[in-house]
C-alpha cells in the first residue's frame, strides 16, 4: 500500500496514522517530496504517530506486514521482485516525480493487489501513478479538500482515476475495512482463479447486461476474467459480498453503470508508447506509404482504441517530422476512435501534463507543444490533422480506404469471436496495399489468410489482395437470451480418469484401430469446402489442375461429383443422413464400385457442417458377377435407380416451383419498392439542392470562422509576447489566490524558479516570505468588494533577496465563457529609486 504527498504530506500522514490499525497485515510505503540536500528525520516523526515499525527505505529490502517504510533523502524508490529499490535521484531540468514513480512499480509488480492513496502536495505528482494502480485493478484514494495543498489530490481527481475521496480520518478506516476484506477478494481476483465465479453465472450475465442497457456496449465476448476483477473490485469498494448483491445494487443506482463501464474501458496509452517500433514506422514503413501515394491522394490513418489521444497525435508528429515542408501539398488525415466519450473529450482538448510526457523528447516538447497554465497542450497544426470520435468497432459501420491502422492491446481483452470479427473489420477497411499494427502480445490467429507478415518484431502485417473474404462486421450482435446457470453446469457429471492398466489397453488398441480402419472421410461446409480429410481418400478424391482448391466437387473424381451434391442438398433438406450405393468410378484406369453417406453434424457453431463417408465396394468374383448382372436383376437394379431419379426430380421441381412463387413473389416487391425509390429519389433531389445551398452558407461562415481563429491566435501570441517581455513582474492568480502563471520578470526579480510557483498560495512562495499582512488585506478584502485596487506601496524585507520596495497594481478578471475568475497583479521594482529619494 503507497501513500505520496508533498507540502503539507506530514499533517496529513499523521492524522492517517493515527485512526490506522497498526494490525491490517498490509505493508505501508509513504513517498513525499523532501529536500535532497538535507538529512531526512521523517522515520522518526511517524513513528510517534503509530505502534507500527517505521523503517527508512533500503536496497533490497523485503517488505513486512505492519510495517511502515519511508523514503530516504534524495533517492527514488521502486518495488522490484517484492523487494524496494533505491535509485539516486535524477539531475534537474528532468522533472521529479517520485510518487509516480514508486505507484507505477507497485502497480507493475502486485497488479490488483494495490493501493495508492494521493494526500496533500502541489503539482501533479501521483496522477500517473494512481492511474497505472486503476488499471491493474488496484484501489485508488485521494484527500479531500482538507488539503493543506490541493494541487496534487485534485490532479488525480480531475484524471478520474480515483475511486474514493476522504479525508484522511476515513481514508485510514476503509484501509482497515479492506484489509478484513482482503484475504478472500484478492484469493478470488487472483491470475488463475477466476473461475470461482463461473463464466456462466447468471448474476454475471444480469451485471453485463445491466451494463448493455444503460450504455449500448456489449461485453459478453470480452475476456471475461478482465471483467470479473473489474466487478470484485467495484464490490470490494461497496462492501458487497456476492454478485447478487453487486447487481442489485447496480439496478438501485444507475451512476455505478456509468462507473463500472468506465472501469472496464482499460485507457492504457502513453506517447511514442513503443520507442523501437515508432522508430520503424519514421524510418521505413511510413516513407513507404507517403512515397506510394498520389500527390493529390490524402494518407489516411486509423487509431481505434485511441484511449485519451497520445498514440495518434505520435503519429501525427512523425508524420509532419517525415513530410517536412511537404506538409502543406500533402493531405493527412488520421481517425482516432474509442469507446469512452471522456477519452475522446480529453484527446480533443489535447492537454496533458508534465508527466504524461516523460517519453517525448525535448525537441518535440519545444516545437510540438505549448504551455498552458501549468499544462502542455499539442499544437494546433497538429490537432488539425486528427479527427477524434466516439466509435464502437464491432457495431458501428468502419472507416474504409485507410493506408494504415494501428491497433495496439485492445484485442488481448478480448475472445476469439471478437477478435476474428475486428481482423475481418480492418481487413475491409483498408486499401489493397494497406498495412496493419497489432500490440506486442497480439498476433492475427486465425485470419492467416487476411494478412501477411511484414515485421514480425514490431507486429506489422500487410493486407492480402488476393484473399477472398466477406465484411465481418454486423451491425448488431446478440446475446443468447438463456445462459445456462452456475449450479446446472456444475451438476453435470465429468468423466472419470481412466488409470487402471486395462484401461490403459483399451486406449491403446482403440488407438490402433481408429488409426488403421478409419472409413475415408472428409468433413465439409455449407459451401462444400473441405475442413478436415479422414482415413486415405485417395481413391474418390484427387487436386484438380489449375489454381489450388479444396472444394469438395472439384477434388472429387469423375462420377462422384453430380452424386455428391445430391446427397449433400437432400442432407441438408431433411436433416438426416442420406446414401447414395453403387457408384462407379475409375481410378488409374481401372473401374470401382463405391457407396457415399452423407451425414450433417450439429456443431455449437453457426455454420452447417456435414461429414462425408466414402467406401469401397468389395470386389466381386466372376460367378458373383454373372449372378448379379442376370437380367432379371439387372432391370430391377435399372427400376430401382430409375425411382430414385423420379424422386430426386420430382423433388427438384417442387423446389423449383416453390422457388419461382418466391421470386414472382420478391419481383412484386421490388417493382412496388423500385415506384417508392422513384418518389423518394425525386425527394432527395429536392432535399439535395437545400443541402447545397445550406452547404455554401457552412463553407461561408466556416471561412469566417477560420479567419477568426486566425485573429484569436495572433491576439493571443501577442498577448504572450506583451506577458513575457514586459518589465514588471507579472503575476495571475486564481479565485483560491494560488498562482496559476508568472511572467520571466517575476522570476528574474525575486529569484525563483517556474516549479516553485506554479499552483502554490501566493502567501506560501518562497517559504511563506510572501505573508505580507497588508497585501493580503487588499487580496481578501479589498478586491472582493471594489474588483482592483492601484499604486498600493510595500515596503519588505525577503529573507532570501533582502528588502524591496515595490508598487502593486490588482484587478480582478472574470472570464465570460469558463466564468473562471482571475487576479492579475502587477508589481513594480522601485527599491532603487526610493534608495535615490525618489
Amino acid at each position: 500500500m503507497a501513500i505520496g504527498a508533498s507540502a503539507g504530506g506530514l499533517e496529513a500522514i499523521t492524522e492517517l496514522l493515527k485512526n490506522l490499525s497498526p494490525e491490517t497485515g498490509m505493508a505501508y510505503v509513504y513517498v513525499q517530496h523532501m529536500d535532497p540536500s538535507h538529512e531526512s528525520m521523517l522515520s522518526t516523526i511517524l513513528a510517534r504517530a503509530t505502534k507500527m515499525k517505521v523503517v527508512e527505505a533500503r536496497e533490497s529490502l523485503q517488505m513486512a506486514p505492519n510495517h511502515l517504510y519511508v523514503i530516504p533523502a534524495n533517492k527514488d524508490l521502486s518495488v522490484v521482485d517484492g523487494s524496494l529499490a533505491l535509485n539516486t535521484r535524477k539531475a534537474k531540468p528532468a522533472p521529479h516525480m517520485p510518487v509516480d514513480q514508486f505507484f507505477v512499480s507497485l502497480a507493475e509488480e502486485h497488479g490488483d493487489r494495490s493501493i495508492g492513496i494521493v494526500l496533500s502536495g502541489n503539482a501533479s505528482d501521483g496522477t500517473v501513478g494512481l492511474k497505472s494502480i486503476k488499471i491493474s485493478g488496484g484501489i485508488t484514494f485521494a484527500q479531500d479538500d482538507t488539503a493543506k495543498f490541493q494541487s496534487m489530490p485534485k490532479s488525480a481527481i480531475a484524471e478520474g482515476v480515483v475511486d474514493k475521496v476522504l479525508p484522511p480520518g476515513e481514508i485510514a478506516k476503509e484501509l482497515e475495512r479492506i484489509s478484513e476484506k482482503a484475504e478472500v477478494i484478492h484469493r478470488l481476483a487472483k491470475e488463475g482463479e477466476e473461475d470461482a465465479i463461473s463464466d456462466s453465472d447468471e448474476h454475471l450475465a444480469t451485471i453485463i447486461q445491466l451494463v448493455k442497457k444503460g450504455t449500448g456496449v456489449d461485453f459478453t465476448h470480452y475476456k471475461m476474467n478482465t471483467i470479473k476483477r473489474r466487478i470484485i473490485r467495484r464490490m470490494l469498494l461497496y462492501k458487497l459480498e456476492t454478485l447478487k448483491d453487486y447487481a442489485d445494487y447496480l439496478k438501485q443506482h444507475a451512476a455505478e453503470i456509468t462507473t463500472l463501464y468506465q472501469d472496464l474501458l482499460i485507457n492504457v496509452t502513453n506517447f511514442f508508447r513503443d520507442a523501437d517500433a515508432f522508430e520503424y514506422l519514421q524510418k521505413t514503413l511510413f516513407p513507404k506509404i507517403i512515397k506510394s501515394k498520389p500527390p493529390s491522394e490524402p494518407v489516411r490513418i486509423w487509431v481505434p482504441a485511441c484511449s485519451t489521444g497520445e498514440e495518434a497525435y505520435s503519429i501525427a508528429i512523425m508524420v509532419v517530422e517525415i513530410l517536412g515542408d511537404r506538409i502543406t501539398n500533402t493531405p493527412i488525415q488520421i481517425f482516432a476512435t474509442d469507446l469512452s466519450e471522456l477519452a475522446i473529450a480529453k484527446a480533443r482538448l489535447g492537454v496533458y501534463m508534465r508527466n504524461d510526457l516523460s517519453d517525448v523528447s525535448p525537441r518535440r516538447l519545444q516545437r510540438f507543444f505549448t504551455k498552458v497554465d501549468g499544462s502542455y497542450r499539442i499544437v494546433k497544426s497538429i490537432r488539425d490533422l486528427c479527427v477524434f470520435a466516439p466509435h464502437n468497432i464491432f457495431r458501428d459501420p468502419p472507416f474504409s480506404r485507410m493506408d494504415f491502422i494501428s491497433c495496439c492491446n485492445l484485442m488481448i481483452y478480448l475472445d476469439t469471436v471478437l477478435q476474428k470479427k475486428i481482423i475481418g473489420t480492418f481487413y475491409y477497411s483498408l486499401n489493397a496495399n494497406g498495412y496493419l499494427m497489432l500490440g506486442k502480445s497480439e498476433t492475427i490467429g486465425p485470419s492467416g489468410q487476411l494478412f501477411a507478415q511484414v515485421e514480425k518484431k514490431y507486429k506489422i502485417y500487410s493486407r492480402k489482395k488476393d484473399a477472398a473474404v466477406h465484411a465481418m462486421f454486423d451491425m448488431n450482435h446478440r446475446i443468447p437470451e438463456t445462459i445456462p446457470k452456475a449450479d446446472e453446469i456444475l451438476k453435470k457429471p465429468f468423466p472419470a480418469k481412466a488409470t487402471s492398466p486395462e484401461n490403459d489397453l483399451e486406449k491403446i488398441v482403440d488407438e490402433i484401430l481408429l488409426t488403421r480402419y478409419t472409413p475415408s472421410s472428409v468433413v465439409v461446409n455449407h459451401d462444400l469446402e473441405i475442413l478436415q480429410f479422414r482415413g486415405s481418400t485417395g481413391l474418390f478424391l484427387e487436386p484438380s489442375p489449375g489454381k489450388a482448391s479444396l472444394n469438395l466437387l472439384k477434388m472429387a473424381r469423375s462420377g462422384l461429383a453430380f452424386e455428391l451434391r445430391n446427397a449433400i442438398h437432400k442432407a441438408n433438406r431433411s436433416g438426416a443422413p442420406a446414401r447414395k450405393s453403387g457408384l462407379e468410378i475409375k481410378a488409374n484406369k481401372v473401374a470401382h464400385q463405391v457407396n457415399i453417406e452423407v451425414i450433417p453434424l450439429h456443431s455449437n457453431g453457426e455454420e452447417k457442417l456435414y461429414l462425408v463417408i466414402f467406401e469401397e465396394m468389395a470386389k466381386q468374383t466372376s460367378s458373383d458377377l454373372a449372378a448379379v448382372y442376370s437380367k432379371d436383376k439387372l432391370v430391377k437394379q435399372l427400376q430401382d435407380e430409375l425411382t430414385a431419379v423420379r424422386e430426386d426430380v420430382r423433388s427438384i421441381v417442387e423446389e423449383q416451383e416453390a422457388s419461382n412463387e418466391e421470386l414472382q413473389s420478391a419481383n412484386e416487391e421490388i417493382i412496388s419498392s423500385n415506384e417508392e425509390l422513384q418518389s423518394i429519389n425525386e425527394e432527395l433531389q429536392t432535399s439535395k439542392e437545400e443541402v447545397e445551398s445550406t452547404n455554401e452558407e457552412l463553407m461561408t461562415i466556416n471561412t469566417e470562422l477560420q479567419v477568426r481563429n486566425e485573429q484569436l491566435a495572433e491576439a493571443y501570441e501577442y498577448a504572450e509576447a506583451v506577458f513575457g517581455t514586459i518589465r514588471e513582474a507579472i503575476l495571475v492568480l486564481d479565485e483560491n489566490l494560488r498562482v496559476k502563471t508568472a511572467n520571466r520578470s517575476f522570476y528574474k526579480i525575486f529569484r525563483t524558479k517556474e516549479e516553485e510557483t506554479e499552483g502554490i498560495l501566493i502567501y506560501e512562495l518562497v517559504n511563506g516570505e510572501w505573508n505580507i499582512p497588508k497585501l493580503k488585506e487588499l487580496l481578501e478584502d479589498t478586491i472582493p468588494s471594489n474588483g482592483q485596487f492601484h499604486g498600493l506601496e510595500l515596503d519588505h524585507n525577503f529573507p532570501s533577496i533582502g528588502r524591496k520596495v515595490m508598487l502593486v497594481n490588482a484587478k480582478k478578471v472574470i472570464q465570460r465563457i469558463h466564468r473562471q475568475q482571475l487576479i492579475l497583479v502587477a508589481i513594480e521594482d522601485i527599491t532603487e529609486l526610493r534608495k535615490n529619494g525618489g
